[in-house]
């Protein structure tokens, strides 16, 4: 279990880099093999999780209760529900299935890559690769239909991978698809919470066991740090997405990635 202070610092690189495009995962297992945490479990990369769960859904509340606003009126309805609200439901729930069925067949493998750091900085490369290429993207103001939702939905499959940027992955999906940037940057965020919420549900009883050893108020620590700067982090990248394109965030991965596998 790693002491509070690197608790704190793993909280503080999971909340920026959850949501700004640079791989949450990849940049946790790269900073514990730094820190020289050699196992910190899963139960605590659930709780830095959750804080930045907690980030998104105070950052889009409103647009989540109207989401549940119109689950209850499709439920009332018995399906008839022909709503904004209602499509986005869908549109949502269509995005999450390829991670979905991704993470119950194939979380043994996911499980293995990232125990081994070399994994997680070459697929940064991958990211960085990604980011880059939206430059040359053309601009549009297309909606994200069922379509464009599925195709997203299996770039956030892939960022099950450490190193894939699940942000940087599906919002880049969306671009290909010609949809505005922060549009698809609002669908990736909002869809980021079944993801996150999913895994946080299927690992309770680790986390609970692990914070049982006497590491409850190291995990409250970093579950508060990663919601403050999961929070900022979804602030400034919206800013930065009025340029249309990711570019920048993909030079930092390729740095980050290549000098990575020179130092693991």
């Amino acid at each position: 279990m790693p002491a509070w202070w690197e608790v704190l610092l793993l909280g503080l690189v999971q909340g920026l880099t959850e949501f700004l495009p640079i791989s949450s995962s990849g940049h946790l297992v790269l900073a514990q093999r730094l820190l020289g945490v050699a196992s910190p479990g899963v139960g605590l990369e659930v709780v830095l999780h959750a804080g930045t769960l907690a980030a998104v859904v105070v950052h889009y509340r409103k647009d989540l209760a109207r989401l549940v606003a119109a689950g209850l009126r499709v439920a009332a309805t018995g399906g008839r529900d022909r709503s904004d609200g209602a499509g986005e439901i869908l549109r949502l729930a269509v995005a999450t299935l390829p991670v979905a069925v991704a993470g119950l067949l194939l979380s043994g493998l996911v499980t293995a890559l990232f125990q081994d750091a070399r994994w997680a900085a070459a697929f940064l490369l991958v990211t960085g690769s990604l980011l880059l290429s939206t430059r040359w993207y053309p601009r549009g103001e297309r909606p994200i239909g069922l379509l464009g939702a599925a195709w997203i939905g299996i770039f956030q499959a892939v960022s099950l991978l450490p190193g894939i940027s699940r942000s940087g992955a599906t919002i880049s999906a969306g671009l290909m698809m010609r949809a505005d940037a922060r549009e698809a940057a609002r669908f990736s965020f909002l869809l980021s919470i079944p993801a996150i919420l999913g895994a946080v549900v299927l690992k309770l009883p680790e986390v609970a066991a692990t914070a049982s050893s006497g590491s409850g108020a190291a995990f409250a620590g970093g579950f508060l740090v990663a919601g403050l700067s999961g929070y900022a982090a979804i602030a400034a990248l919206l800013k930065l997405l009025k340029r249309g394109h990711m570019a920048p965030f993909g030079v930092y991965c390729l740095a980050a990635g290549a000098a990575a596998l020179l130092l693991v």
